[in-house]
């Protein structure tokens, strides 16, 4: 009975200290699944500006099992990761972080969900103990409003350490838009998926997540634009209600200075709350607008989602 093949892939920026870590963690569990699996390794780096690449490379050296793919600048991790996943050609894919937050050890578990014939296997978490109360409140909000408005649904508290069946790998890379979202995409396309549920660990390296508040409000933002017209109807509704707000004002302010003059409205006062009234509605529809040409923009330009610099033992 021929062997199962499977590739972990590897995302990296700026992750020097850890990508041998991560790797010595992988070796103690592949003894366990070895008898039914072979595997490969691809690390990606996505442009880290310190010796991230190095370091995989000396991996590589060593161990032919291991691979290496290295993008000319820093495309984003959602990039990196449909990087890895377009050079994979075996049985599955399993993709987790290189920092050690996400538990090796778990990797049998997807591998038993899987031989039940589920064709996504992800982790969910049911909470991150020493996260900060800020991340943890904007992630639970998040949620809220993504679900709130969107006729897809995403399952909070799932994360990038997931399983995907070749079929599913498959349709993937199919995806052509350059502001992509692997979670969402992967949930987007169905399939028989399963849920393993433990927490996150510390990285392995006890340092801090280059992942910023700024990359992860961006990714609000990109979810929330890319799953969802709500915020084009948004403004209309707005734009509705503050009309309406306005007109009642008006007519509020006309009965006052004809029959009563009891508020004694001044006439340069009316005039100048009702332009700021509209001239906030007007920039904040235009603003919204050109988020979504702009995302329109991007797609036309038709450029490569992204660039490999080099490859090892590929």
């Amino acid at each position: 009975m021929s062997k199962k093949l499977v590739s972990i892939v590897l995302p990296t920026y700026k992750e020097e200290k850890n990508v041998s870590l991560i790797y010595q963690e992988l070796l103690k569990v592949f003894p366990q699944i070895k008898e039914k699996y072979d595997y490969e390794i691809i690390y990606i780096n996505d442009g880290s500006p310190d010796n991230t690449w190095e370091e995989i490379v000396k991996i590589c050296e060593k161990d032919p099992k291991v691979k290496a793919i290295n993008l000319s600048r820093n495309f984003w991790k959602e990039v990196a990761i449909s990087a890895g996943i377009s050079e994979t050609l075996w049985d599955a894919v399993i993709t987790l972080d290189s920092d050690g937050q996400h538990p090796v050890e778990m990797l049998s578990s997807f591998l038993d969900e899987w031989e039940k014939w589920y064709d996504i296997v992800y982790n969910k978490r049911p909470n991150i103990e020493w996260a900060s109360f800020i991340k943890n409140i904007s992630s639970k909000l998040f949620y809220f409003i993504f679900n709130l408005i969107s006729d897809f649904k995403l399952e909070p508290g799932t994360t990038d350490y997931r399983l995907l069946d070749r079929k599913v790998v498959n349709y993937y890379i199919k995806f052509q838009e350059k502001n992509r979202l692997y979670r969402w995409l992967t949930d987007w396309l169905g399939f028989n998926k399963k849920a393993l549920i433990f927490d996150a660990q510390k990285r392995l390296d006890d340092g801090v997540s280059s992942y910023s508040y700024k990359k992860l409000f961006n990714l609000a933002v990109n979810s929330l634009t890319s799953f969802s017209m709500f915020p084009l109807k948004l403004v209309g509704y707005l734009g509705f209600f503050i009309t309406f707000l306005s007109s009642l004002l008006l007519v509020l302010i006309l009965w006052d200075k004809i029959f009563l003059n009891f508020f004694q409205f001044s006439n340069i006062a009316i005039v100048i709350v009702l332009n700021t009234i509209l001239i906030g509605v007007v920039l904040m529809s235009l603003g919204l607008i050109a988020l979504y040409i702009w995302k329109i923009h991007e797609e036309v330009l038709h450029r490569p989602m992204f660039i490999i610099k080099d490859k090892v033992n590929f």
